[in-house]
């Protein structure tokens, strides 16, 4: 049980252009946060800086590594041990690759980091959640060309990052879908966040554009306080308490795409997730 009115927060890639404005801005609205860091970054660095700056009372670190499933269940037994509930769960983290990589358990990066990762940690804790907890998911603009292929969720013959990126954003919308359907009657909300294009280190094209980029791009896009406005704002604001299943963006829900509820793959995308939760890697 709660023994005061202090609310709980974790922010997943709290190291993050994002991360660390969200996790600054729960900070000031007098929340203690738990900022997860992968484990051996260089985000370690200013989780760390911000321990010293807080205190523990305010600040505590949790190693989670998102690439790595076994890494994201050590993550969930080491918080259920430390703690006794959670009000606001954060699902920041993602990544934006520019080359094929595959994760220990042989899926495809993309697909792990910014969808099954999250959503396996957070089904993991969800002992933690209850009556008035909020889950905000991040997804992105790019879900609306997202397409969940038959091989789900391992690699394609053809690389394209931008195709596994929206994939990925696409699938993790399903499943944020889904986890707000199944506990609505238990006052859990899962709301999901669009934080623009924004100008944060995700933005790399690690070519002879990224220069240009940074000249005539990076300027006019947003700049992170304003890509976590919204984010901060599904975490606290009284407006949105029993809101559950809707995408925000700038602070307003906006409609899915069109069609995203007849998406046949919603049921495999959520059936391959129960059967991992289940089985592990022997499936």
């Amino acid at each position: 049980m709660k023994s005061n009115n202090r609310k709980t927060a974790l922010v997943t890639g709290a190291n993050g252009g994002l991360g660390r404005e969200i996790s600054k801005e729960l900070i000031k609205s007098g929340c203690k946060v738990i900022l997860s860091c992968r484990p051996g970054s260089e985000g370690m660095k200013f989780c760390r800086s911000m321990v010293s700056e807080y205190g523990e009372e305010t600040v505590s670190i949790l190693e989670m590594d998102l690439s790595s499933l076994d890494s994201v269940r050590q993550a969930a037994l080491v918080l259920k041990d430390k703690e006794d509930h959670l009000d606001i769960l954060i699902n920041n983290a993602g990544m934006l690759g520019w080359k094929p990589e595959i994760t220990p358990e042989g899926y495809e990066m993309h697909n792990v980091v910014n969808c099954l990762g999250p959503v396996m940690f957070t089904w993991l804790i969800k002992p933690l959640l209850g009556k008035g907890s909020r889950v905000i998911n991040t997804v992105s603009v790019m879900l609306r060309r997202g397409k969940i292929p038959v091989y789900f969720p391992m690699s394609p013959q053809k690389f394209n990052r931008f195709e596994r990126y929206a994939c990925s954003k696409l699938a993790f919308t399903l499943c944020s879908i889904r986890m707000a359907s199944l506990w609505k009657e238990e006052g859990i909300s899962v709301n999901m966040v669009d934080p623009g294009i924004v100008n944060t280190p995700i933005i790399k094209l690690h070519k002879w554009v990224d220069p240009l980029a940074d000249i005539f791009f990076r300027p006019v896009i947003r700049q992170a306080p304003r890509g976590a406005s919204t984010t901060v704002f599904l975490a606290l604001d009284p407006s949105v308490e029993g809101v559950s299943g809707k995408l925000f963006k700038d602070k307003r829900p906006v409609r899915f795409p069109s069609g995203l509820s007849a998406i046949q793959s919603l049921d495999s995308v959520w059936s391959f997730f129960l059967t991992l939760d289940t089985y592990g890697n022997k499936q």
